[in-house]
């Protein structure tokens, strides 16, 4: 590995650094409060997980695609692909006592080993909500809700486009298609490649009434969906089933589109875990990205898969990574000034920070600097876009005075040491004068 090779990091990961770091900071900040405000709590699960906590549900290509090792114990082990999984693991070991429903947040670095492209990174950050223990459609609403209430915080127009799993693996449950065979199914109708899907299906049944009620359903609006499975006589009760999903999902593609939001119903749209279990969405964008910004839904049941009891369980993950790529930092970022703290020669940098300590005003950043001389710090403060600099020289320091000069006005002024609250109250009248600074 050259030397070149070594500043550069692994492929499919990034750097972020000054405007991108601090809109992630802003972001991962915005998404806590929002979903702190609407009543998740935080959890917060290994980087690190056992390779079978995933290898049992995640689906082909997320098995695929993990990052898996061995430590020096000799067990296997894989950087997490997703979270839900071990948000599941966390509840069966930790809170099943806990009062249900359980609504919980995390803000967590995923890793698969995809090849990198636009919005496609090996390295990426989701924000995630899940609600343990809520069988009504009331949970996969608020969790959708309180997931569009951050997007539009930040200004991100979006829709959804809504589908349900239970439809296909009801049939399929039906005519006795493996577990393994269905997720073949559905992976390959979510990538698109319906053709591949439906010709599995003609191997494992050689029926093609099944391939014909499934190309039917592919290309059916919700209100026929029901129409075209009263066709297939052999379902018995899993007619109801269907019935009460797709129920489930009219409801709550109303009810979105009720509260201001714009969903619709696309029977192809089936995702990539392979632990669904019902209703599943997606949330679009028109903001140039062709692909989804995020997504979720039922996995019901999921807690039995790990040895738990059966658990109604909902949720979703966005994609912050991608969706600050339809940000500019310049309007996101909210607005602060520097103060940039000179403590010039002959000065103890204790009255500097003394100073530091006192400064508590919301939007504003503190900066203590020595400086050799007044010049070298009025240069840095430029540099930096610093909206006041304090300047404690040894006149200043030995007088108890320190002199505050506006950058944008070029006004100074004199004040007391012991008169903080004036010196307070000038920096809050410097920063509603101060324009805003587009990256900080």
């Amino acid at each position: 590995m050259s030397e070149e090779d070594v500043l550069n990091p692994p492929r499919g990961m990034r750097d972020l650094t000054g405007a991108d770091a601090e809109l992630h900071e802003y972001m991962v900040e915005l998404f806590k409060e929002t979903a702190r405000r609407n009543g998740f709590k935080p959890i917060i699960t290994p980087t690190v997980e056992y390779f079978r906590l995933f290898e049992k549900k995640s689906g082909e290509e997320i098995k695929r695609s993990m990052y898996v090792f061995q430590d020096k114990a000799g067990r296997t082990l894989a950087l997490r692909p997703e979270v839900t999984a071990s948000v599941v693991r966390a509840y069966l070991k930790e809170m099943r006592s806990q009062p249900k429903p359980i609504r919980l947040y995390y803000v967590a670095q995923c890793f698969r080993y995809e090849e990198p492209q636009k919005a496609r990174y090996r390295e990426f950050w989701q924000g995630g909500l899940e609600i343990i223990g809520d069988p009504d459609i009331n949970a996969d609403v608020s969790a959708a809700f309180t997931a569009s209430s951050f997007l539009e915080e930040l200004g991100v127009k979006h829709y959804y486009v809504v589908g349900n799993v239970a439809t296909y693996r009801v049939i399929m449950n039906r005519i006795g298609i493996p577990e393994e065979t269905q997720d073949l199914v559905l992976h390959l109708i979510d990538k698109d490649r319906v053709s591949e899907a439906l010709q599995v299906l003609r191997d494992k049944t050689s029926r093609e009434d099944i391939v014909e009620l499934f190309e039917r359903l592919l290309n059916s609006g919700i209100d026929e969906a029901l129409s075209v499975i009263m066709d297939f006589r052999e379902l018995g009760e899993g007619y109801s089933i269907i019935e009460s999903e797709l129920a489930k999902t009219r409801e709550f593609i109303e009810l979105l589109n009720q509260m201001g939001f714009n969903a619709a119903y696309e029977p192809k749209l089936v995702r990539g875990l392979a632990y669904y279990t019902g209703l599943i969405f997606e949330y679009k964008t028109s903001g140039g990205l062709s692909v989804s910004i995020g997504g979720g839904g039922r996995y019901d049941g999921l807690t039995r898969v790990y040895g738990g009891e059966y658990e109604y369980s909902t949720g979703l993950a966005l994609g912050l990574d991608r969706i600050m790529l339809l940000l500019d930092p310049g309007k996101i970022l909210p607005s602060k000034t520097t103060v940039l703290i000179s403590i010039l020669e002959g000065v103890p940098l204790k009255a500097g920070y003394e100073l530091v300590r006192r400064i508590r005003v919301e939007g504003v950043e503190v900066i203590p600097y020595r400086a050799r001389s007044l010049s070298k710090a009025l240069s840095l403060a430029n540099r930096i876009n610093a909206g006041l600099v304090v300047i404690i020289g040894r006149r200043e320091y030995e007088s108890g005075s320190i002199a505050v000069k506006n950058m944008s006005t070029g006004e100074q002024k004199y004040m007391g040491l012991n008169d903080i609250n004036a010196f307070l109250d000038y920096i809050k009248g410097a920063r509603m004068q101060q324009p805003r600074n587009d990256t900080g």
